[in-house]
């Protein structure tokens, strides 16, 4: 695990490497290096997992005109480095990432369909001049470039980039008003102007002054010849512990995040199996009954793990603005406050920790799947005119309170969630998945948006287009697979597996997600709807793994959000603190986008339990928190 670098066409600076590699530390406190060469400087920061003392990069080929460095881990390199011998080339390094440029010479480009594993590294040939970056297939790794005439630019953070004065750091507005429907920034553009981010399963190739963007790979959606469910039960058990297995190749000790949830208690369970010594496990609690702390001890317990906990109280967001700065772009979601504690926690006593990130994706496990899959059936069974004329109107007339019974989320879903309610009922008729599932897991929507915005903001939003996220058309899947498609276009790679990767890389530790190695995302994609989404009870086939591998309790654990009971943590400590400064009257005035009397009574329905006014006012902060770190640069922050 580590952080890349480089740049193209620029001058000689000596320093200008050494400030990009300063700013990725936190990737590689290990160990960097450098490659400079007719206005080509390529750089390395080192978090030693795989060949602690020999993997020092970049690595050269035989004849040392091709270089790689690279990110992430290549879980079959040893096979592939076996086979690569027999073909003549010679290793100076047991580093999996020479086993990338090795299978490179042999086979170009395509070696990426071979590599079983998360990475984002970068190639240089001498001889032809060309440099290729390249992705991961699902998004784990980042990855950001820039390219402005002779001159191009890439690195494994936005930090790194804006260390290079060319860099603009102009906002893009069209972006914010992104963010603030989505609570994270859409690839592949970022929140900055002139700054891309390479989408999941590309690869990039940039020669001759100009560059070219290529698809490698995208989850198949084929239907495949139906089998009884005992084939798919026994196939996925396979998978998945194989997919763990090779997840605990390491020269470092690892550990695993334990919510006491069925994701991540499904990974320690198959870790147990296949390792000769406790599993070390790590969870993370807050200041309210409903967390999942005593669920995490009786599976640690049951396991025998060597089991560590921290408790999230309202003092840890006095981290939020360092934790904006790790993040290069605002995510308006709390949860990253404890997924800091929790790396920060781990790091005492392991390097790489094995994460649930990506089963609730792959097995229909949120809320909102559930929302559409059930609403599909009733709006194809109740006829429209009963809808319009007795279901809507009875929804309306009921109280928030009586309503907020039926919300399976511990916040209340107030007088605006009532309204967003009201607004799906409506959607759904037109039985438009996409359109329902990006309403559904949006934040600020257009009605909010309009009392919102000033006149200044509304023209700044509309200044210039979107590119849109890579979309593809899904032809014969059905219903909940086209549901579960969507979730790959940015919330996997843009929200989900960003924060992951970067809450974990604050604290140099690598976080390996076993759920997502794409032999086992290719394998659920065949896979009945029922033995994902069973009627109410989701991940049905995770849940059948975990009663075969002896954690029957967690088996029948049904889905708790992550809840952080934020709207108490707005009533004291930093959390007040910073929404009083960034906030302020005169914050908002001075920034210009918003209007103060909205701002204000966002600020004053916060106690109130609202659960989606808290997450408002906490994606305005945070936004905020940015400008003044990125954009104003601001001392202090940080």
């Amino acid at each position: 695990m580590c952080g890349i670098f480089g740049v193209f066409g620029f001058g000689h600076d000596e320093t200008r490497l050494r400030r990009m590699a300063s700013a990725l530390v936190h990737r590689g406190p290990d160990d960097e290096g450098f490659f400079e060469h007719d206005r080509v400087g390529i750089g390395f920061r080192r978090l030693s997992i795989i060949d602690v003392a020999g993997g020092h990069q970049p690595i050269f080929n035989e004849t040392q005109d091709v270089l790689i460095v690279a990110n992430g881990e290549i879980y079959n390199h040893e096979e592939l480095a076996r086979h690569l011998k027999t073909k003549g080339h010679v290793f100076s390094t047991r580093s999996d990432a020479e086993s990338i440029l090795h299978l490179y010479e042999e086979k170009g480009i395509a070696c990426v369909n071979e590599l079983r594993g998360m990475f984002a590294f970068a190639i240089y040939d001498l001889r032809l001049k060309k440099l290729i970056l390249v992705r991961d297939r699902m998004g784990i790794k980042p990855l950001y470039y820039w390219a402005q005439g002779e001159k191009f630019a890439f690195a494994s953070e936005i930090k790194a980039l804006l260390e290079l004065e060319e860099i603009s750091r102009e906002p893009n507005f069209p972006l914010m008003d992104q963010f603030l429907t989505l609570r994270y920034v859409p690839g592949p553009e970022t929140l900055f102007r002139e700054i891309q981010k390479l989408p999941a399963g590309h690869y990039l190739t940039w020669q001759n002054n100009s560059f070219e963007l290529e698809r490698y790979w995208a989850p198949p959606f084929d239907a495949q010849p139906k089998r009884p469910d005992v084939y798919y039960q026994e196939h996925f058990a396979s998978l998945f512990e194989e997919s763990v297995r090779k997840r605990l190749m390491s020269d470092v000790p690892l550990g695993a995040f334990l919510s006491g949830g069925i994701d991540s208690s499904a990974i320690v369970a198959a870790m147990s199996k296949n390792m000769n010594r406790p599993v070390k496990t790590f969870s993370a609690g807050f200041e309210w009954a409903g967390d999942e702390l005593g669920a995490a001890r009786e599976v640690a317990q049951l396991l025998g793990t060597e089991h560590e906990e921290v408790i999230c109280q309202s003092q840890d967001f006095s981290l939020l603005p360092k934790i904006v700065w790790h993040l290069d772009e605002p995510i308006g979601d709390a949860i990253v406050v404890p997924m800091y504690l929790l790396s920060r926690l781990a790091q005492k006593s392991v390097k790489v920790v094995l994460t649930g990130e990506g089963a609730d994706e792959m097995l229909a496990g949120y809320l909102p799947h559930k929302v559409m899959f059930w609403m599909r059936q009733y709006v194809k069974i109740v006829p429209q005119a009963i809808q319009n004329l007795c279901v809507a109107p009875f929804i309306r007339a009921l109280p928030s309170k009586i309503l907020t019974r039926a919300f399976p989320y511990p916040g209340e879903l107030g007088k605006r969630g009532k309204l967003k309610l009201l607004d799906y009922l409506s959607l759904a008729q037109k039985e438009q998945a996409r359109d329902e599932y990006f309403f559904l897991i949006s934040l600020f929507d257009e009605r909010d948006k309009a009392d919102l915005y000033t006149d200044q903001m509304h023209g700044l939003v509309s200044s210039g287009g979107v590119r849109g996220n890579v979309k593809r058309e899904i032809k014969g899947a059905t219903y909940l697979d086209q549901i579960l498609s969507l979730q790959y276009e940015s919330w996997l790679p843009d929200d989900i597996l960003m924060k992951q990767d970067k809450m974990t890389m604050a604290n140099s530790i690598e976080g390996r997600v076993p759920f997502l190695d794409h032999l086992l995302v290719e394998f659920l994609h065949t896979v009945p709807p029922h033995l994902k989404l069973n009627g109410l009870v989701d991940k049905a086939i995770l849940r059948d793994y975990l009663r075969k591998a002896g954690v029957p309790r967690a088996a029948k654990r049904r889905k708790v959000p992550f809840y952080i009971p934020i709207d108490q943590y707005f009533e004291k400590g930093p959390l007040k603190e910073l929404v009083e400064t960034c906030l302020s009257e005169k914050s908002v005035k001075k920034r210009g986008y918003f209007k103060w009397e909205k701002v204000r009574a966002l600020r004053s329905a916060m106690s109130q339990s609202d659960f989606l006014i808290g997450k408002q006012v906490l994606a305005l902060l945070v936004l905020e928190l940015w400008h003044r770190i990125f954009i104003d640069r601001e001392s202090g922050w940080v």
